[in-house]
């Protein structure tokens, strides 16, 4: 089906919603004076907002990229940036080019981008972080957390590789928890008069203090590198208050994500008998923190959204483990990430346009994919979301397909309906249905990361 023009909808372009109709050539937005535009069908878009699809920052789902790529595109994702999965004993650098070897194999519903994540900090030299550039990804990832693993990355070597990055136009991304606090709070739970019981341990055991003290920490560490950052899946006020403190001091930019778990969902689900379908690092937190983080949504301190989707949820190890607490841990969210954006959003009262820099236009400025993505703008990629906001959907128990099984955000009626999902232009959602789950590319960066709006 060949699309020539969206029409009769409310574009949300990058300075704001216009009611206009929607120009199609070759895959890229069109200005409406380009008398060169193809013949085609064109689709109807009454009463609806015209969104650009959405880009999810932070997702792992190499283990399942064709069915994970699948449900983002039916929640209306056209962009996801996942990160690498290093196999045991593989190099970092390798495992990035092996996973942009299957993308160009094997493709994917929707176009994918990979962040490297770093399992072996310390082995990781200068020329390991020019390959990384070279071969397309954005960034790299590093963990304050699981020593168990053995991927902890330490201050010493956070600071010489935020310095590096920065020289190569690659953003470190971090993972912030005090690991040595949280096995220190670990070894008292699991001994006599411990707090918590059952799954909730988990939880309980990664208190926010332990989030807000590797945040500062980072921030620190990147005012003293000269570096910009990104702080992945903040989940505390005083997280967001330390970001905010930050930017007040004039420190290096520093890009604030939360995720949408952290937002829907509180830690009363913890105390249920299904506490363990809800375990994820960092853990879901008290109200007032819930409400903190949509405070920083509309006062501009979180600059993105992502699902922090797990295409395989992860065993604990450790000191839990050694003392018979056996958990998992990890949530699946690409495709409900944005129906649940737009709803929640919505009932706050976020404006339609703040919703798009959340989820679309900030993660594709942080890494270098703006304005090909994120915008709905002459030349850019005609990555478009018909949104009905007068429909209704309740969210399905398999995630939109995503094959993980029994979805946290299963039966939820949020508010709106995606109706239709282009990517450059080529429908691969129509009507609600997937149909087609192979145009999708890899997608190397192309650009410097910019600052969020």
């Amino acid at each position: 089906m060949n699309i020539a023009a969206v029409t009769g909808g409310t574009v949300v372009t990058p300075t704001g919603p216009v009611a206009t109709d929607l120009w199609i050539r070759d895959g890229k937005v069109a200005a409406a004076d380009d008398h060169a535009i193809a013949a085609g069908q064109h689709l109807d878009a009454s009463g609806c907002y015209v969104l650009p699809g959405g880009v999810d920052p932070h997702c792992h789902l190499m283990a399942g990229v064709q069915t994970a790529t699948a449900a983002a595109a039916r929640g209306g994702t056209t962009t996801v940036l996942s990160f690498t999965s290093p196999a045991n004993g593989e190099r970092d650098t390798d495992a990035l080019l092996r996973n942009r070897a299957e993308l160009e194999r094997d493709g994917a519903a929707v176009d994918v981008g990979l962040h490297a994540a770093i399992y072996d900090p310390d082995r990781l030299s200068y020329p390991d972080l020019m390959a990384v550039r070279q071969a397309g990804a954005a960034a790299i990832k590093v963990f304050l957390a699981y020593p168990e693993l053995g991927i902890m990355c330490s201050t010493q070597r956070l600071y010489e590789l935020m310095s590096d990055a920065a020289g190569l136009g690659l953003l470190v991304q971090v993972h912030c928890e005090n690991a040595p606090l949280i096995d220190a709070l670990v070894a008292r739970a699991v001994g006599a008069g411990g707090p918590g019981a059952g799954a909730r341990l988990f939880a309980d055991t990664r208190p926010p203090e332990v989030e807000e003290e590797a945040v500062a920490r980072t921030l620190a560490v990147a005012s003293l590198a000269g570096a910009a950052c990104y702080l992945v899946h903040l989940s505390t006020a005083g997280a967001v208050d330390q970001v905010r403190l930050a930017r007040s001091r004039g420190a290096p930019r520093a890009f604030a994500e939360v995720c949408t778990h952290h937002l829907l969902f509180d830690e009363a689900r913890y105390a249920g008998a299904d506490a363990e379908r809800y375990l994820v690092a960092p853990p879901l937190r008290a109200p007032a923190h819930v409400e903190a983080l949509w405070h920083g949504l509309a006062d501009g301190t979180i600059d993105t959204v992502g699902s922090d989707h797990c295409q395989v949820r992860s065993p604990t190890v450790g000191g839990l483990a050694d003392a018979g607490h056996h958990y998992w841990y990890g949530l699946a969210g690409a495709g409900p990430r944005l129906p649940v954006l737009l709803s929640a959003a919505a009932a706050r009262g976020l404006p339609i346009e703040r919703v798009v820099r959340l989820a679309s236009e900030n993660p594709a400025r942080a890494f270098g994919h703006y304005p090909a993505k994120g915008a709905l703008a002459p030349g850019s990629d005609a990555d478009i979301v018909v949104f009905d906001p007068e429909g209704s959907t309740v969210l399905p128990g398999d995630g939109f397909g995503d094959g993980t099984g029994d979805s946290v955000y299963a039966g939820l009626a949020v508010a709106g309906r995606i109706r239709h999902v282009l990517l450059r232009g080529q429908p691969i959602v129509f009507d609600g249905a997937l149909v087609d789950r192979h145009r999708g590319r890899y997608l190397p960066v192309v650009a410097a990361p910019q600052d969020a709006r």
